[in-house]
């Protein structure tokens, strides 16, 4: 999540690229709503105040100052809402605790209450394509079961209120530099108000998500935003005037990034496991910065560090050095976004040879080797993290029975956060062992070898990590109390 000082900061450097792009084209934006993500967005409020917290969402605080979705959370509470949220637990078990994934899919089905979708989903996990579209159903129930279409009916003053605000401040033909840098167009840009996103009570705040559409007759970039004003509480829902969107400096600097991400996303997407590949880079070395700003998805992180580079080299091309420089500093120094310098490099190389590379999606397979070209002791030296690495012996006692049991966590040297990798040795009936390197910070879970049967260790919080900072080579010793399963 953002401070208030680096929203400022990239609202300033970006508003700078929209004025200095001198754009000409007049691509249409056009601003609409969504009962499907809307739906979705009042079950996310419920999962977080039923566990306290979920992704950016902190399910404690009053939430009166975002009065669509306040008024949307009084009405839910009338009811019993355990069977909702048990659902999309048990989709985030499968799916990760992401939103990508959902915001496309429930884009592309059918408005509620029809049934079915109107594009194709493009998902090649499985066991993720059938929990999603499992969940979409649970949804699409859940918003038939409450009356959902009536309820966004009767909201419609401050449902066009919001959506006059961002048609009000869109500027005319950002996209035009896109387009030209990343050598393609689309066939429709779509901005989604999402009034009912619950985003924290500071002045100025913001969320965004950029899914692709595929149709047959072009493509579809699609734009979801969060309000970004929080508002003073009104007696009615009528009485409002202003409707938490109207800030165009960060509604143009949600633009330029989420629509950056239709230009890129998409064609990252094919070489995922290729991508992750490196996913060491993220569990070794990055994955506390990035964690810091809402980002735990190794393919994501990779996707920002290029939308990101992509802002700078358009600058650059646009002959504006000033912005392309605090740009670079916004992002390596304030989100640490630190291989942007090498991403940078073999963007010259597409921009020097755009006669043999007509579109950035030509050029992903050679900029995909930034990642084969780095190591974790590099990016951690860019992070000015230590490099040292100390020896760890763990013992672990388990219940009776417990059979093979597996650790699992932000090194190498434990599997990476894969949950049936490395297999501890079998010291005895309730007893297991392992030596392993470690860099200083350590975090690890233990399993039975999937997460369904992970261990429950005494003394952390269950579903905690047990999280270390290391000085010296060490012995450890921990109890499971139980399994999941």
């Amino acid at each position: 999540m953002m401070t208030l000082k680096m929203i400022n900061k990239s609202i300033l450097t970006l508003m700078m690229f929209l004025l200095a792009a001198n754009l000409k084209s007049q691509s249409k934006v056009d601003v609409e709503f969504n009962p499907n993500i809307a739906t979705y967005s009042i079950v996310e409020y419920l999962v977080a105040k039923h566990q306290g917290r979920l992704f950016y969402i902190d399910g404690t605080t009053d939430i009166s100052y975002l009065p669509l979705a306040d008024l949307a959370n009084r009405e839910m509470a009338k009811y019993d809402n355990s069977k909702i949220i048990k659902a999309m637990q048990d989709y985030l078990q499968v799916a990760g605790q992401q939103q990508d994934l959902t915001y496309q899919v429930l884009l592309k089905h059918n408005i509620f209450p029809a049934k079915g979708y109107a594009y194709q989903i493009e998902e090649n996990n499985n066991a993720k394509k059938e929990a999603v579209e499992k969940f979409a159903e649970k949804l699409r129930e859940f918003y038939i079961e409450r009356n959902l279409g009536k309820f966004f009916k009767d909201q419609s003053h401050f449902l066009e209120g919001a959506k006059n605000e961002v048609r009000k401040n869109i500027p005319a033909g950002y996209m035009a530099k896109m387009e030209q840098y990343y050598g393609e167009k689309f066939l429709a840009y779509r901005f989604w108000i999402n009034p009912l996103d619950i985003m924290p009570n500071i002045p100025v705040f913001w969320h965004g998500n950029g899914p692709m559409i595929k149709s047959d007759k072009g493509q579809i970039a699609n734009m979801i935003s969060s309000p970004y004003l929080p508002l003073e509480k009104k007696n009615n829902i009528r009485d409002y005037k202003e409707f938490g969107f109207n800030h165009p400096e960060t509604l143009n600097f949600l633009i330029t990034h989420e629509f950056g991400h239709s230009f890129v996303n998409q064609h990252l997407g094919p070489y995922e496991d290729r991508i992750n590949k490196s996913s060491n880079l993220m569990s070794e070395a990055l994955v506390d910065k990035m964690a810091m700003h809402g980002y735990s998805y190794w393919p994501s992180c990779v996707a920002e560090h290029i939308v990101r580079t992509g802002e700078i080299r358009i600058a650059m091309a646009d002959g504006n050095q000033k912005l392309a420089e605090n740009l670079r500093k916004q992002h390596m120094n304030d989100y640490s976004f630190v291989l942007i310098p090498e991403f940078e490099k073999k963007m010259e190389v597409y921009e020097n040879n755009r006669k043999k590379y007509q579109s950035f999606k030509e050029f992903v397979p050679e900029l995909l080797n930034v990642l084969d070209e780095t190591s974790v002791e590099k990016v951690r030296t860019k992070l000015g993290l230590s490099n040292v690495k100390y020896e760890v012996t763990l013992t672990v006692n388990v219940p009776e029975n417990s059979g093979d049991v597996y650790i699992t966590g932000n090194q190498s040297s434990i599997g990476n956060w894969n949950p049936n990798v490395i297999k501890l040795n079998k010291t005895g009936e309730t007893t297991r062992q392992i030596t392993f390197k470690t860099y200083p910070d350590l975090k690890f879970k233990l399993t039975k070898g999937n997460w369904e049967t992970e261990g429950k260790i005494d003394g952390i919080e269950e579903g905690k990590d047990v999280s270390l900072s290391l000085d010296k080579n060490t012995s450890l010793n921990y109890t499971v109390k139980n399994w999941k399963q």
